[in-house]
């Protein structure tokens, strides 16, 4: 069911995670006062297409994914969004885009305005800012770089070590999806029925295993690596 998430207070930073990098605590104490900390069951949105652009979440835990709607109804998801994301950081008046949690969900919400003026005073937010931003026009070209060039194995490889990067607690040993075969195919321009037949071929060849739908096991990383690579 979609209901709106709620409200629960004020919470500290982790001081880990980009935007807040290297600020004093009288900086982080400014950020902390126009700050709401959000949660949100799994499937609720925390900001909807066309709606205003007026907010900047950061992601405390869960996992969500960025979704895109054509005119037609067709569905993409631009990317998935893990503990430490950023979402929002630009100048844009409305989210061409949607975010839906994939879990349960807790996120940092900023007013974008109240933000980027105090980013004006905050030298260090600033730079902080611009890193983030630059770093999302890069994640940006490796993904469609993915879109492009890949072939299917490829892709679900390169899917594959973006978790182990991003995703909290996985491992080779055991990657808990908490997405669907949908949900990967339209973050890789594919169908589920290439998703499943791509991912038996990985597991007939070796290089992993499934030990129930929504977990994977990587056995030979280094193969992994070597077709999921976008450089």
């Amino acid at each position: 069911m979609d209901r709106d998430p709620e409200y629960r207070g004020e919470a500290g930073f982790d001081t880990a995670c980009p935007l807040f990098r290297n600020l004093a605590p009288g900086e982080l104490s400014r950020l902390s006062a126009i700050a709401r900390t959000r949660h949100a069951a799994e499937h609720q949105y925390l900001c909807r297409q066309n709606s205003p652009h007026d907010r900047v979440f950061n992601m405390i835990a869960g996992v969500a994914a960025v979704e895109r709607l054509s005119s037609s109804g067709r569905r993409q998801i631009l990317a998935f969004v893990f503990a430490g994301d950023f979402i929002g950081l630009s100048n844009s008046t409305v989210f061409e885009y949607a975010v839906r949690s994939l879990t349960p969900a807790t996120w940092h919400e900023f007013p974008q305005r109240t933000l980027f003026n105090l980013a004006e005073e905050l030298p260090g937010l600033k730079k902080n800012i611009k890193e983030l931003q630059s770093l999302v026009l890069a994640l940006t070209f490796d993904q469609l770089y993915l879109l492009g060039q890949k072939k299917a194995h490829e892709k679900i490889c390169s899917f594959l070590m973006q978790l182990l990067d991003r995703l909290p607690g996985a491992s080779p040993e055991r990657i808990d999806l908490p997405m669907t075969r949908l949900d990967i195919a339209d973050y890789l321009g594919l169908t589920s029925e290439t998703i499943i037949r791509t991912l038996a071929r990985l597991k007939a060849a070796g290089t992993l295993s499934m030990p129930s739908p929504q977990s994977v096991c990587i056995h030979d990383l280094e193969e992994v690596r070597a077709l999921g690579s976008v450089h």
